[in-house]
């Protein structure tokens, strides 16, 4: 028998990139504890969401739970973050079925399906999580600073979104402000304290009523900047198209 030894066969495994899938574990990982962390602001409230249970939430391991968060203030800091930024694309999202090419004008109708979808944007588990936070931010001043600027960049992802989806309105600058204030303060109303009795018809006919006062205004806008009854004769001029 020979005592000359075989070359070992080389097993060779695909390459990947160097931390792809462990930067791709983790990353899933902290998507998990922050979905987890809003979970829990839905559910428990700010004061009573602690990292103990958004882990359990989760269902990850303390020790993955402060791998990625050393503490209560960290994720909640990197929720605030996540929430925020959910928001704005959940609004992009809710408002995009209902845009209006350049060349168009809201209908009341256009108005009323738009506040059947804004009253649903405000009712979702992400407006809740983000208010609980915003509770809890009255107390705790380091989670205000972090709040200030999220509250000031989902603002003005709003009225990006309002500008794109809605252009005619940029025409309006101030009746679009207004009647933005006025609809939105509105639904955050509803959402943040609901009461039984606003729902079904009578929470739909208060919706018409946004509907009908939005577009009074947009009338009284656009037959300033364009003249008397300027509107009615562009709608009258679709119509017939």
């Amino acid at each position: 028998m020979s005592t000359q030894q075989r070359p070992r066969k080389v097993v060779r495994r695909p390459r990947t990139s160097t931390g792809t899938w462990q930067a791709e574990k983790s990353h899933l990982t902290r998507m998990q504890i922050l979905e987890a962390t809003m979970q829990c602001l839905v559910d428990l409230g700010y004061a009573q969401t602690t990292t103990e249970k958004i882990a359990l939430q989760a269902g990850v391991s303390r020790g993955a739970m402060t791998h990625h968060f050393k503490s209560r203030a960290e994720v909640l800091a990197a929720a605030a973050a996540y929430i925020t930024d959910r928001r704005a694309v959940e609004y992009d999202a809710a408002i995009k079925g209902i845009s209006l090419p350049v060349e168009a004008l809201p209908t009341l109708e256009s108005m009323r399906e738009t506040m059947v979808v804004l009253q649903k944007y405000y009712a979702s588990p992400s407006f809740i999580a983000l208010q609980e936070l915003l509770r809890g931010a009255r107390t705790d001043k380091e989670l205000m600073q972090i709040m200030a600027p999220l509250e000031e960049r989902l603002d003005q992802s709003i009225s990006e979104s309002i500008a794109k989806r809605f252009p005619v309105w940029t025409q309006f600058p101030e009746t679009s402000e207004l009647l933005r204030d006025l609809i939105l303060s509105s639904m955050q109303g509803i959402a943040i304290d609901p009461v039984h009795f606003l729902e079904g018809e009578r929470l739909q006919r208060f919706l018409d009523l946004l509907a009908s006062v939005a577009i009074t205004e947009f009338e009284k806008a656009y037959d300033a900047a364009h003249g008397p009854k300027a509107l009615r004769k562009a709608w009258a001029v679709r119509s017939a198209a």
